[in-house]
């Protein structure tokens, strides 16, 4: 099986001229895990080890088209306190796989649109949800999307669409960028809200 975080690795090789070193280890993870006393998936901290030094370099759309984001504890705090005067979350889909809060330190955010709108891997998730699982978070978002049970099958869907050419791969100028083909497509998130949750799934 494709290990898509060694793809997107690779991409950003290419992208950036070198290849970055990893890092040995996730202290802002450890510290989430520690503080917050929740899990921290095998597949989430690797990405961070592996593709977090690429992201402090430049920006890049890894996300079809949002912005990566490196980790940085400060962002949650912010959103935090932000969040008490977003709208009220009004819907989940599918049901009970989000808990329906505007935000929770527990999500840890790896992507956004710079218009509010972001994706986060879900360390407290619902009921019927699952620790890592990717979801949509932000003050414009009032219903939130579960979009893959994990960041593997998040990515795994991304290379499925890169695959296919539903989304074209531009590596050039220092930087990475994933975007849909269809010229009426232009956020992930919007897809999904109005296609369904599972709109970026491979099928």
């Amino acid at each position: 099986m494709t290990d898509p975080i060694s793809v997107l690795r690779d991409w950003l090789t290419i992208a950036v001229g070198e290849a970055l070193s990893e890092q040995p280890t996730s202290p802002a993870l450890d510290e989430l895990e520690d503080t917050l006393n929740v899990p921290v998936p095998d597949d989430l901290r690797r990405y961070v080890r592996v593709i977090g030094p690429y992201l402090t370099r430049a920006e890049h759309g890894l996300f079809f088209g949002m912005s990566a984001l490196p980790l940085d504890s400060g962002w949650s705090g912010e959103l935090v306190q932000a969040s008490a005067d977003w709208l009220p979350v009004e819907a989940v889909e599918p049901p009970g796989t989000l808990r329906p809060v505007p935000f929770d330190p527990a999500w840890v955010l790896l992507a956004h649109d710079h218009g509010g709108a972001y994706l986060a891997a879900d360390l407290r998730p619902g009921p019927a949800g699952q620790v890592g699982q990717i979801i949509s978070c932000g003050p414009r978002e009032t219903r939130r999307l579960q979009l893959a049970v994990s960041l593997t099958e998040f990515l795994t869907d991304l290379l499925w669409h890169a695959a296919r050419g539903t989304v074209q791969v531009e590596r050039e100028a220092g930087r990475l960028d994933v975007w849909f083909t269809d010229p009426e497509i232009t956020h992930p998130i919007d897809l999904c809200l109005q296609r369904g949750a599972a709109a970026l799934r491979r099928s």
